[in-house]
């Protein structure tokens, strides 16, 4: 995949700035990613050859059919359509970038969430969350004061969400021990060295250090970019993802105001590690069981990836984040159900 992943430098974005030299570009932002918007569009007015704009003044942006067809309108005619935010403002920039034909990319404001280079753009149609398949941006830009500086419960989100490759890869491995499911070694090795380049940086990711606040943005950019490579989200989405998906389900059926998905993927962790120590302590018998008792060794304990968790601000349990008891019973019997997995 040919993404331009490009940090801020003396120069800004100069690779950037050459590939939108004299074009029409459309940027897209909301009311909290404003302040950064009117910054960059300043610069981008130096290279482009027309800059416009759709705000919206949103708080919680719903990337819905209004939100997307506003988006939509005002890309028509441009070249690149430039997202300025994270997740729901990069999904509707690939949405819209796709259905025009044009490349986009984003200006990221958070290290919030791993779907920036992702092929997949989370939506809301007809009330209800769907995935449409669009095409990957061809620029991710990193200003790392604007990334440190971001609500730390974004970043805390960021972390839940690279925490729990801890147990999508060891499901990946249990899925190829138990039912033969082939691992694509180049994508698991991507993942599984930003994942211990990110734990390596946790001391000063605690303190929000450049340097470590960069390692976590480079792991939840591999993994997009491990998930291209692999062609699934194998690399990068489990069980503690089932949970989440599940809950965000259920959060969205309800009418309430859903959760960070980095959250909910850092809660599901810890009850996915649990799940393993009980399989391991209990000797639950199963094709390959051995090979899975050495994979559930390998993982960090529960107490460690709580104590990690709480010391990024996040929270550890799900009734912290509104989930009610009997949600989280169906949720343990239920979430496998929602995409395959291993035991599926």
């Amino acid at each position: 995949m040919d993404i331009n992943v490009e940090y801020k430098n003396q120069a800004g974005f100069p690779v950037f700035f050459k590939k939108i030299s004299g074009k029409k570009v459309v940027v897209l932002f909301d009311v909290n990613t404003k302040k950064y918007a009117d910054e960059f569009i300043l610069k981008l007015k130096n290279y482009a050859g027309e800059v416009s704009e759709v705000f919206y003044p949103d708080e919680e942006l719903v990337p819905d059919e209004a939100a997307c067809e506003k988006a939509f309108e005002g890309a028509a005619g441009v070249d690149y359509v430039l997202a300025v935010g994270s997740g729901t403002l990069n999904d509707m920039a690939k949405s819209v970038s796709t259905r025009r034909g044009v490349p986009c990319g984003v200006l990221a404001t958070a290290a919030s969430m791993d779907g920036y280079c992702s092929k997949g753009a989370a939506l809301m149609r007809g009330g209800v969350k769907v995935t449409d398949e669009v095409h990957a941006p061809s620029d991710i830009l990193i200003d790392l004061e604007i990334v440190r500086n971001a609500p730390k419960i974004m970043t805390a989100a960021g972390f839940g969400d690279i925490i729990g490759k801890y147990t999508c890869l060891t499901d990946w491995k249990m899925a190829n021990i138990v039912k033969g499911e082939p691992i694509n070694e180049k994508a698991y090795a991507l993942m599984e060295k930003a994942l211990a380049d990110c734990m390596d940086a946790f001391d000063g990711l605690t303190r929000y250090e450049d340097d470590a606040v960069a390692k976590l943005m480079n792991a939840l950019v591999t993994a997009g970019l491990s998930m291209a490579e692999c062609g699934n989200s194998r690399p990068a989405s489990g069980s503690e993802h089932h949970q989440s998906h599940f809950l965000e389900m259920d959060f969205i059926r309800r009418g309430e105001r859903v959760p960070l998905h980095g959250l909910k993927v850092a809660i599901g962790t810890l009850v996915s590690i649990s799940l393993y120590r009980y399989i391991k302590e209990n000797r639950v018998e199963f094709n390959g069981a051995e090979r899975v008792y050495e994979l559930i060794d390998r993982l960090p304990t529960v107490e460690k990836v709580r104590g990690m968790l709480e010391k990024m601000g996040c929270p550890t349990r799900f009734s912290e984040i509104g989930v009610r008891k009997e949600t989280m019973e169906e949720m343990i019997e239920k979430a496998y159900t929602v995409r395959y997995k291993a035991t599926g």
